[in-house]
């Protein structure tokens, strides 16, 4: 977006091209007159007949807005349950969870909006790149508490390294690897 662009169109531009809008509801969420716009629009989309699917995520205990409470949402209120509603969520927009073998998910909906048809995923139990640390907390997916670093992010076409031991791929700085602990040989 650009300065001066009009958000609203951008929004409305944006709903009427998707297939799914994920509406995340909480207290302040379905208080928003932003999101209130939105799900009209989304409501209005579906009347039409354009496909659009909305997918209601409960964060937070709230009164659902009333054309939601007939759909069955992903319930993320319980920390315990987080990785039963993403996996809930994921197979609900067409994911296959079960073949990420080699590090990549394929998303199925590259070729209609010109995306790369696969990105690679990192491990839930994972480890620090730079000291090896294991984070065994699923809510936690960006800081290692023994070396304070940040987990990188990075793009399709980064250099990766494959680890000897566990075969799965890591970025090409890594010390450690992300996926088993083990130092990588230089």
């Amino acid at each position: 977006m650009n300065i001066g662009d009009s958000l609203i169109d951008k929004i409305e531009k944006a709903i009427d091209e998707v297939e799914f809008l994920a509406v995340v509801l909480s207290p302040e969420s379905v208080a928003s007159a932003w999101v209130r716009e939105e799900l009209k629009q989304a409501l209005s989309s579906q009347l039409e007949g354009r496909g659009i699917r909305v997918l209601p995520l409960m964060l937070q205990n709230c009164t659902t807005p009333g054309f939601l409470r007939e759909k069955l949402y992903a319930d993320f209120r319980v920390e315990g349950h987080y990785e039963d509603a993403l996996l809930q969520l994921a197979s609900s927009i067409g994911l296959k969870i079960n073949e990420p073998y080699g590090s990549t998910v394929r998303d199925p909906f590259s070729s209609r909006f010109g995306r790369v048809e696969s990105f690679y995923t990192r491990p839930q139990i994972w480890h620090c790149i730079y000291c090896g640390w294991k984070c065994v907390h699923d809510y936690d997916n960006y800081f290692c508490h023994e070396c304070k670093s940040i987990r990188p992010f990075f793009a399709p076409g980064a250099t990766m390294r494959q680890c000897n031991a566990c075969k799965q791929w890591n970025i090409g700085i890594s010390v450690f690897c992300e996926w088993c602990g083990l130092k990588l040989h230089q």
